[in-house]
């Protein structure tokens, strides 16, 4: 079976009705403006992995000429006779060409409803069909991008309760972590044995003051099992860490909201996939080495891409340019962006809570993940959001 597909700059309208029909060959009608067919191998790339025999073809059209996108439609359509086409990608004319097209030479026609997860026959409104589940690597490799590594490594979920516990001691005490996290920096990079910290306190940083580490979050860390055989006085700090991740995990301020969020989100079994700490090289078969910023946490609901950033402070404007861009480059219109924050800048309805707003951007602040069902007010925003509507909105 031969699919007609029209190539759209949003990802998920080039894939998703392929990765659910799965035909044996794909024709994309694509705009001549566009160059670079680098963009028709990484679909290859993509469908491969699940459609090993399909083939992916691409017919250039003048984007101005209907007459042209129709002929070339139609003899796209001439040569298969077990045919049809999906209007949802790809430019008016094109919709207008492709219908005409498929009208006169009656095959089926289809659209996919990329929020409700269904494709429907325009002709007859009873044939419908549940789309696939897409893959945070079905976009990736889509996109021609790759993986170019994490910067921190997921936490075993052994370790899930023990994370939580501390992560909500942390912040409910943020000024003694940040200056605690502050001085084991330091120290953890003088030490010798990168397992074992021997160090007096105060610290001279230099930023010429003096930190010291705060006693009782020492021995929460020590009672929830990442540093052992610690020993504490107004002038000295002896203590091993439990596990080499546990010397990253208290030198690291903010990655405790990150595992956080990324902890609850795996627990709420909603999301299909959940990623923490994603880097990702979206150039990977250039000869650049072009790196995107660290997405904190990338999840998936029901195909569509979420990016999650984490800050443990008040956030700012560029941090909502910076997600805007993140998400929008890999999943497009179709994405979501939600910024995790330990301000109250949602309670307060602050300026920058009021751009997030216009961005489509959800705001969770300090008051949601104090609680204790966070994981579950994390998909109730997300779920909520309507992405057709946020299509609108004017950035």
């Amino acid at each position: 079976m031969t699919l007609i597909e029209f190539f759209d700059k949003d990802t998920i309208k080039n894939i998703l009705a392929v990765l659910t029909l799965e035909p044996d060959r794909v024709v994309y009608i694509y705009d001549d403006a566009i160059k670079d067919k680098k963009y028709f191998d990484a679909l290859n790339k993509c469908f491969k992995k699940h459609i090993p025999q399909i083939r992916v073809e691409a017919v250039a059209v003048n984007n101005n000429s209907v007459s042209d996108i129709y002929e070339k439609t139609m003899s796209i359509i001439d040569s298969d006779k077990d045919c049809m086409m999906e209007l949802t990608g790809g430019s008016e004319l094109m919709m207008i060409a492709g219908h005409k097209a498929g009208s006169e030479r009656k095959i089926q026609m289809l659209y996919t409803d990329i929020a409700a997860g269904t494709i429907t026959d325009i002709e007859n409104p009873e044939w419908v069909k549940e789309t696939a589940v897409l893959t945070l690597d079905d976009f990736i490799d889509a996109k021609g991008a790759a993986y170019a590594g994490g910067m921190h490594n997921e936490p075993e979920e052994r370790d899930f309760d023990k994370i939580l516990e501390m992560s909500r001691y942390l912040f409910r005490n943020l000024r003694e972590w940040r200056f605690t996290c502050i001085y084991l920096q330091a120290v953890s990079a003088a030490a010798d044995n990168k397992m074992k910290i021997s160090a007096n306190t105060p610290f001279l940083h230099k930023d010429g003051k003096k930190y010291h580490p705060d006693r009782n979050i020492l021995e929460m860390f020590e009672k929830c099992g990442f540093i052992k055989n610690l020993y504490i006085t107004e002038n000295r700090v002896n203590f091993s860490y439990v596990f080499p991740e546990a010397r990253v995990y208290l030198t690291t301020y903010g990655l405790w909201l990150e595992m956080y969020v990324f902890i609850s989100a795996k627990r709420t079994g909603e999301f299909s996939d959940v990623k923490l700490g994603t880097m990702i090289d979206w150039d990977a078969y250039d000869e650049n080495d072009t790196v995107g910023n660290e997405i904190d946490v990338i999840l998936m609901e029901k195909s569509i891409p979420i990016f999650v950033s984490c800050k443990l402070r008040e956030i700012s404007t560029p941090d909502l340019n910076e997600l805007y861009i993140e998400k929008k480059r890999l999943g497009g219109w179709f994405s979501k962006g939600v910024i995790v924050t330990s301000s109250d800048d949602k309670i307060k309805k602050t300026g920058v809570f009021k751009k997030a707003e216009e961005f489509g951007i959800i705001v969770m602040d300090r008051k949601d993940i104090k609680s204790k069902n966070y994981g579950e007010l994390l998909f109730d925003a997300v779920s909520s959001q309507n992405i057709v509507d946020m299509k609108w909105k004017r950035v």
